[in-house]
């Protein structure tokens, strides 16, 4: 099997820091690269997800919800969809004492405009 040699533009601290830990972890840039290439041919895809990051792609249940609070005349802004989403992936038990601390919240404001 004859080799042939790739060139790759990359941040130099990406490669810095993932050259680390692929050291720590007993192989290099080269050994997963190759690794890589064999999977893209065995696989027929790219071996792994390649998707935006969850923080700039609301998820479907948030969407819809966003889509039910705008028919309501209660629009979500930017602010709004990233705090919906960021409260749908905790656990109930978080939401429910989020959901808590707000009701307090509002109670001490109300008691100070009364």
């Amino acid at each position: 099997m004859a080799s042939t040699y790739i060139q790759i533009r990359t941040d130099e601290e990406d490669k810095k820091e993932a050259s680390e830990i692929l050291k720590a972890l007993g192989t290099n840039l080269s050994a997963v690269l190759n690794m890589t290439i064999k999977q893209i041919i065995l696989q027929k895809r790219i071996p792994f997800d390649v998707a935006l990051p969850a923080e700039t792609a609301p998820s479907t249940r948030t969407l819809d919800v966003a889509a039910s609070m705008s028919m309501e005349n209660m629009p979500l802004d930017q602010e709004g969809l990233q705090s919906l989403e960021k409260f749908s992936r905790k656990t109930p038990s978080e939401q429910e004492q989020e959901i808590e601390d707000l009701k307090n919240m509002y109670r001490l404001k109300e008691k100070q405009h009364a």
